[in-house]
């Protein structure tokens, strides 16, 4: 479990674990990489994530984190966390930076995003913000 917390702490955006009973029982601290960061003082998971998760039909949420340039596509990810008889463990939330992923996928598969592209004229064109 130790080896498991040293992993953790050095991940670069925060890593939280809150138990079956909702409360915080891990955070590695480290910030949630927003132009509005704090420490997190939420001990216990806040009760509106908790019935959002029940609803999602995967059990996960995906927000989006404000972030002060377009160096970077921050997410915090909730997942609910059951055993084999779906019973709650847990919920783990993790924030990650989904630029590198996102344009690893775009540089793989050919593909663009565009966000004001008209698809029934013609070729999308490509946009720049994430090229190597």
């Amino acid at each position: 479990m130790e080896l498991i917390k040293k992993l953790l702490a050095h991940l670069p955006y925060r890593a939280s674990f809150y138990d079956k009973d909702l409360k915080l029982i891990y955070s590695n601290n480290r910030s949630d990489g927003s132009f509005f960061s704090d420490d997190e003082e939420e001990k216990e998971l806040p009760q509106w994530v908790w019935t959002s998760l029940e609803q999602a039909p995967e059990q996960a949420l995906h927000f989006q984190i404000p972030t002060e340039s377009f160096d970077r596509i921050l997410f915090q990810t909730y997942q609910a966390v059951k055993d084999d008889s779906g019973e709650l463990m847990g919920v783990i939330t993790f924030i990650q930076d989904l630029k590198l992923v996102l344009a690893s996928y775009l540089n793989e598969s050919g593909q663009a995003i565009v966000g004001w592209s008209d698809v029934t004229s013609g070729p999308s064109n490509t946009n720049p913000i994430f090229d190597d």
